[in-house]
């Protein structure tokens, strides 16, 4: 039966819902893997051209630690460029345009003739890799039905960005072994690795839709009818009230809302404590993560005298056993006495826990690596987490731009990290692994102190949404704000008794 009223129509979420988990995310999420796998790329290739490049142009550690900040700094760009541009013009407007941006700037790194050309392709190479994840999340978030967001999502960040570092890793060893002796390798394995954001330009341009959420908040409508009738045709669904959408069933909810751009309500009362808190975590997720990405190959090489090859694969292991946490991330956030800071809580204390692990043997080689592999897991837990989270928690009227806005501080400190750790190895490879534990516990301490919980819960529109969410979480008690299994007990006590 088809509704009348707007009010009476389901809203967007519920939609999506309806028409279920089908080839139509199926193949958003392949087209966004594709994309999302050059960023697992990027840092993969630098940390592993390090011999390559000293030997051809002299470089020293700190000039080539130099440019893996510069490649961050083009991610930085990027980030905030992409999210911004997402909410102002769409998020496939965007994906679209910073794509090109990587394969052109992708090829031209691949031939650069110095130092200096080398490092403004990778530049702007970072520029449109920075902006892809913060994009895709939100657009592959806006069209996921609510109890599949954790699974589409955390598999997209971090599967497809681990099966980057894996592909980057397969074709440096496979290029490198087949081309013995020639020093112009490393060119072709540049080519090679913008092969994926290649053939993801014309599934793009065909498959890739505009989010509802944003169609929404901005008053087009009609758009909407269009793609959510492709939706159900294509998961063999029928749509519900001839696609009519409406904000919200609440009555407290006004369907009168300003959809004007605001980036500065970021800092609003509303918002403020989640994009402080994002900003901490994501700071310090991207601190340990590519910190230990960029400094594992260098610690291999002075402890242990590993070749490229052994390098390649030491790192290829790490991202298998990414894989398997984040797997394990995709159930255990999902859980109602975790839920989304749960997972965060308990990811930043196994983290901090690993690294300490991790400083104490340095002498024996597996158990070395062994270790490496299960921190460098460890902070992938809480890295892909946030992603799903940060989406949950901001609304559509600035999602992309504030998952951008707070990851670009984990992009300033993966800036930083290549800087700090190889400065710190100096003083002993301890001191990298106790910075790494530091940074972990204050995250941990962050986590603590967000209490905002978005699991099972819609996504947003609008910034008046998480006003009225902020005002029912400040009549909690203060116990079962700051505890998530308390928090879900309370709930389920709540529903009992009613």
């Amino acid at each position: 039966m088809q509704m009348t009223g707007i009010k009476d129509a389901p809203t967007v979420d519920e939609h999506i819902d309806h028409a279920g988990v089908g080839w139509y995310q199926f193949r958003l999420f392949f087209i966004l893997a594709l994309l999302v796998m050059a960023d697992g790329m990027e840092m993969t290739v630098i940390s592993m051209l390090r011999k390559p490049l000293s030997e051809e142009w002299g470089l020293g550690e700190m000039t080539f630690a130099a440019i893996g900040s510069t490649i961050f700094a083009g991610l930085l760009t990027g980030n905030l460029c992409g999210g911004i541009l997402a909410d102002i013009f769409g998020r496939r407007n965007t994906l679209l345009g910073m794509a090109v941006l990587f394969c052109i700037f992708g090829s031209l790194s691949a031939v650069a003739t110095d130092i200096i050309s080398f490092s403004v392709a990778r530049f702007f190479t970072g520029v449109g890799v920075g902006s892809m994840i913060p994009v895709a999340d939100a657009l592959l978030l806006e069209w996921s039905p609510t109890r599949w967001r954790a699974r589409f999502a955390m598999t997209l960040i971090g599967v497809a960005f681990a099966f980057g570092t894996f592909f980057a890793c397969v074709v440096g060893i496979v290029v490198h072994e087949s081309m013995p002796g020639d020093q112009l390798w490393w060119r072709y394995m540049l080519f090679i690795c913008i092969v994926p954001g290649l053939i993801s330009l014309p599934l793009m341009f065909l498959f890739i839709p505009e989010s509802p959420h944003y169609l929404f908040v901005h008053d087009r409508k009609e758009e909407i009818k269009a793609l959510l009738t492709t939706l159900n045709e294509v998961n063999g669904t029928e749509m519900q009230a001839g696609g009519e959408v409406c904000h919200s069933h609440d009555p407290a909810i006004s369907e009168d809302n300003d959809n004007t751009w605001r980036f500065l309500e970021m800092f609003g009362s509303d918002l403020l404590g989640s994009t402080l808190y994002l900003t901490i975590a994501f700071t310090s997720c991207g601190f340990i993560y590519y910190g230990h990405i960029f400094i594992y190959p260098v610690m291999l090489e002075q402890l242990f005298n590993l070749e490229l090859k052994e390098a390649y694969e030491a790192v290829m292991i790490n991202s298998g056993v990414e894989c398997l946490v984040i797997f394990a991330n995709i159930f255990y956030m999902d859980s109602s006495y975790i839920g989304r800071r749960g997972a965060m809580i308990t990811g930043f204390f196994l983290v901090s826990v690993c690294c300490l692990f991790a400083s104490v043997e340095t002498t024996q080689i597996h158990y070395f690596m062994a270790l490496n592999a299960v921190a460098r897991a460890m902070v992938a837990g809480p890295f892909t987490v946030i992603y799903i989270y940060s989406g949950e928690l901001f609304p559509s009227t600035l999602r992309a731009s504030s998952i951008a806005f707070s990851n670009s501080f984990g992009r300033i400190a993966a800036m930083l990290s290549p800087l700090i750790a190889t400065s710190a190895i100096h003083a002993g490879v301890n001191a990298v692994y106790y910075i790494f534990s530091l940074v972990a516990l204050s995250a941990m301490l962050a986590s603590v102190l967000h209490t905002r919980e978005t699991l099972g819960m819609p996504l947003l529109l609008y910034t008046s949404d998480v006003r009225l969410l902020r005002e029912e979480d400040e009549k909690r008690p203060l116990l079962t704000r700051y505890v998530p299994a308390m928090a879900y007990w309370r709930d389920t006590q709540t529903s009992s008794s009613a």
